[in-house]
C-alpha cells in the first residue's frame, strides 16, 4: 500500500523548486531537508505518484528535462550571438553547466545570465597556461556586452522627456536617461551588429573599440566611438555638465594632441541628431 502524505503547499513547492533548479544537487542543499518535518515522506516515491509505464524519479526526470531545455533556451536568446561564436554544442555545454553551478532564483528569466561572463572567465580553458588565448577574452566581452543590451533594454526609466534641439543651449544639455558606455579589447559592438543583421561575422582580432548603447521612446540604438569621445562622454556621464566635462576633457585628456573646441561643434550636432541628449 502506498503512503499517504501530507505536504504544506509551501514545503511542497520549495522542495519541487530545489529538484527542478538543482538536478544535480550542486548547490549543496538536499532536497530531502525540505520535507524533514513532513511526517512519513523519506523519497520521491513517497510524494509522487508512479504510473504503470514510468516510475516516480522517470515522472520528474521528464519536467527536470523539460525546465532545463527552456532555461537553455532563454540562454540561447539572451547570447545568441555568442551561441553562433562558440557554436551551438560548445555553447550549450557551457550553458548546461553554467545553469547547474548557478541555478536560477528568480521569477525573471531575464536575469538567468547576470553571471555568464563570471562563469566563463572563471571556466576559461587556458585558466592554466602562462599564456592566453585571445578567442577566450573575445567571447567573454560579447557576453558582458549582450547581457548589459538586455538589462537596458528592460530598464525601468523616464520616457516622457523632452529631447535637445541644435538650439538648446549648451548648459541646458543633459544624457538621456538610458545611456550606457562601452570599451573592449575587440571590436564587440561590430561582430554583435553584423550577426543580429543577418551577417555571417568571422572571430575578430584584438583591436581596442568603444561605443555607446542609448535608448528613446523604448528603442536601443548603438553607435561606435572614438578613443576622445568616449572619454568626453565618460566624464559629462560622471559630471553631468557639459561645461564641466569639458573642462576636465581639456585637462586631463592630452593624447593625440585633439584640440577640443575645433571637434566639439561636429560632436554636438552628430549627437544631437542622434538623440544623446535631452533639455
Amino acid at each position: 500500500m502506498e503512503k499517504k502524505v501530507k505536504i504544506p503547499l509551501k514545503d511542497f513547492q520549495q522542495w519541487m523548486q530545489q529538484l527542478l533548479l538543482d538536478p544535480y544537487q550542486q548547490t549543496g542543499v538536499d532536497p530531502d531537508n525540505l520535507l524533514s518535518n513532513v511526517s512519513n515522506a523519506s523519497s520521491i516515491e513517497d510524494v509522487i505518484c508512479h504510473s504503470k509505464k514510468l516510475t516516480a524519479q522517470e515522472h520528474l526526470a521528464i519536467y527536470q528535462r523539460s525546465y532545463i531545455a527552456r532555461l537553455r533556451n532563454c540562454m540561447s536568446q539572451q547570447f545568441s550571438a555568442l551561441e553562433y561564436a562558440l557554436g551551438e554544442d560548445i555553447f550549450c555545454a557551457f550553458a548546461d553547466d553554467y545553469l547547474a553551478s548557478k541555478p536560477s532564483n528568480n521569477y525573471n528569466l531575464s536575469f538567468l545570465g547576470a553571471h555568464f561572463s563570471d562563469y566563463l572567465e572563471n571556466n576559461r580553458p587556458d585558466a592554466e597556461e602562462e599564456i592566453k588565448e585571445d578567442w577566450i577574452d573575445f567571447m567573454i566581452e560579447l557576453a558582458q556586452f549582450e547581457y548589459a543590451i538586455g538589462v537596458l533594454f528592460e530598464a525601468k526609466a523616464e520616457e516622457n522627456y523632452q529631447l535637445a534641439t541644435i538650439d538648446t543651449p549648451e548648459d541646458k544639455l543633459k544624457l538621456v536617461p538610458i545611456f550606457s558606455l562601452f570599451r573592449f579589447q575587440f571590436p564587440v559592438r561590430k561582430y554583435y551588429s553584423e550577426f543580429k543583421n543577418d551577417g555571417q561575422p568571422d572571430l575578430s582580432l584584438e583591436n581596442e573599440s568603444y561605443c555607446v548603447v542609448l535608448r528613446h521612446k523604448f528603442k536601443l540604438a548603438v553607435y561606435d566611438l572614438h578613443k576622445e569621445q568616449y572619454v568626453f562622454l565618460s566624464f559629462l556621464k560622471e559630471q553631468t555638465d557639459i561645461a564641466i566635462a569639458k573642462e576636465l576633457f581639456k585637462t586631463q585628456y592630452k593624447e593625440n594632441g585633439v584640440l577640443f573646441e575645433e571637434v566639439w561643434s561636429s560632436w554636438k550636432k552628430r549627437w544631437i541628431a542622434a538623440n544623446f541628449f535631452r533639455v
